[in-house]
């Protein structure tokens, strides 16, 4: 895969935006590239490449890390100031600095192909299905770099009326070097988030199948279910979550630990889901069994009450070594370790961005927005009868109003969906505090909604190079 990564076409040699504000080498290439229908899966697959490390080396890792369900080992310096909020806008070579970068990096592999893809429905005719399959693919990684880095870099959907405080720079086309770059409200990017998806499912072909490593039409439904609810539309996150369910279907019980690591096990609900191989492995590593940088905190574990709650084993784990001795790791979590056993070569782990399990869990949190109690149970029912190898109809919630509903939604959500980067973005999201237990490494303990570090700073080089672009409030 490395050696078709279109990366390498679209001149990504600067920091951040900067690539924004100077000639791109190559720049004669790349209509020649992609004059030829041949270019355009090849294009899908590099930027699929890069969406990956987005995710295995940023997105998730931040998600989880400034919330309250993980535990730093002491040596993890670097992280320890993530946790604590200590980021400013000088921190260029940390995940301020590089999630902007590689973000907007992906996005313009995208804008690329979404320029030139058009050119070539005159010159192939016979291939109308493939141009427009590949352009669905762009808008929906576009919508999604997108909304990563508003939820990163801009406050909540909520936290002005009518979002109109800034978000992120919009960026659906190749910019030239004198193209001014701004940002733009919250309001205005979740805007064309849900035109980008909805034209993605409009331009996807009834012929399209390919398997969920690749997005489509329903992977577009899912993510405008979830940004709906990131922007409090229970009605339309409640609509395209039920468009998804209805469409799809859970993991069984008995292959729910397998869908995470076996890297043969699709996993019936996965919906999108990012190839590791030939790939990075950052989250590997960061829950290492032999090495931990992170351990699940007590919080997050002391919501595992039932001992048949399968998902309890994914925080323990057995290595059998070659002569048959045993050994026991039960403070470890291992949704992204490969258990099977092949060559170093072929393991790997899969993120799964997208799956119909949260399809469930948004249903549940936007049904009981809308009142729609016993409807909301319901789905949670579901969710812990596959978890615990019951039928759905043996289990009770026990609740007298929406508000106690809403915390039986949201411990269920913690569950499901662990360390997987929704922690953060979640309290967030619903203007909560950060709190965190004794086990808990970092220096700081509570972060009081609101507050200005619950986005990071935009860094230095960028403010340098485009004096459009407005910062974010940092603590230097």
């Amino acid at each position: 895969m490395k050696k078709i990564i279109v990366y390498a076409l679209v001149v990504l040699t600067c920091c951040g935006c900067k690539f924004l504000e100077v000639e791109r080498i190559g720049k004669t290439d790349i209509p020649t590239y992609f004059s030829d229908i041949s270019s355009l899966e090849p294009a899908m697959r590099g930027t699929y490449h890069e969406l990956y490390s987005f995710y295995d080396q940023y997105i998730v890792l931040y998600g989880e890390v400034a919330g309250d369900h993980l535990v730093l080992a002491a040596t993890e310096t670097d992280w320890q100031r993530v946790a604590s909020f200590e980021l400013t806008y000088m921190d260029e070579t940390s995940i301020a600095g590089y999630i902007w970068k590689e973000g907007y990096n992906i996005i313009a592999n995208c804008n690329q192909l979404l320029y030139y893809a058009p050119k070539l429905y005159d010159s192939y005719p016979t291939y109308s299905a493939l141009i427009s399959n590949s352009m669905a693919q762009a808008y929906f990684v576009r919508a999604l770099c997108h909304f990563d880095l508003c939820r990163v870099y801009g406050q909540n959907y909520a936290y002005t009326s009518g979002a109109s405080h800034l978000g992120v720079p919009i960026i659906t086309w190749v910019p030239g070097v004198y193209d001014t770059i701004e940002r733009s409200s919250v309001s205005k990017v979740y805007s064309q988030i849900i035109s980008d998806l909805n034209t993605a499912i409009g331009l996807f072909t009834d012929s399209y199948s390919k398997e969920a490593d690749y997005a489509g039409p329903a992977a577009c439904k899912a993510l405008l279910a979830r940004v709906y609810l990131y922007m409090n539309d229970y009605a339309n996150a409640e609509k395209y979550a039920s468009e998804v369910i209805a469409a799809s279907s859970l993991t069984e019980r008995d292959d729910y630990l397998a869908m995470y690591h076996n890297r043969n096990v699709l996993g019936a609900e996965a919906l999108f889901r990012l190839n590791g191989y030939d790939q990075s492995t950052k989250l590997s590593s960061f829950y290492h069994y032999s090495g931990a940088k992170a351990t699940a905190s007590n919080s997050l574990k002391s919501l595992f009450t039932d001992d048949d709650d399968i998902r309890k084993e994914l925080f323990e784990y057995t290595l059998v070594s070659d002569d048959g001795t045993s050994t026991y790791y039960d403070n470890t979590f291992t949704k992204y370790l490969c258990t099977d056993d092949v060559d170093d070569e072929q393991r790997h782990y899969n993120i799964t961005v997208l799956r119909a399990s949260e399809m469930y869990l948004i249903r549940a949190e936007a049904n009981c927005a809308l009142g729609n109690l016993e409807t909301a149970a319901e789905d949670i029912k579901t969710l812990q009868a596959r978890a615990r190898g019951v039928d759905a109809s043996s289990i009770s919630l026990t609740y007298s109003d929406a508000e106690q509903l809403d915390s039986i939604i949201m411990a269920e959500r913690q569950k499901e969906l662990c360390l997987e980067g929704h922690r953060f973005y979640d309290i967030a999201r619903r203007q909560e505090s950060v709190v965190r237990g004794d086990d808990c490494t970092s220096t700081l303990k509570r972060l009081e909604y609101p507050d200005y570090r619950y986005v990071l700073p935009i860094t230095y080089i960028e403010l340098e190079t485009n004096d459009k672009m407005e910062p974010n409030p940092s603590s230097n």
